[in-house]
């Protein structure tokens, strides 16, 4: 179901394909969502993205496609 995570790791956020594993590093973790999105418009479905804090706690986020226009 999660094919995508984004983890804290040294005060930034990075994004990570189960499949294709690093994605990118970003300054924050609205920043990685939002990359998440835009992978979501390949197939137009909401993506489900495991999130991993500095505190080792995980939560879950559901991310819509980025809008084309």
């Amino acid at each position: 179901m999660f094919d995508l995570s984004v983890v804290a790791v040294d005060g930034r956020w990075v994004l990570v394909d189960e499949a294709e594993g690093l994605l990118g590093h970003f300054d924050t973790q609205a920043e990685a969502l939002m990359a998440a999105g835009d992978f979501a418009v390949a197939d137009q479905e909401l993506r489900h993205v495991l999130i991993l804090d500095d505190g080792g706690e995980w939560d879950e986020a559901v991310v819509p496609p980025t809008s084309l226009h």
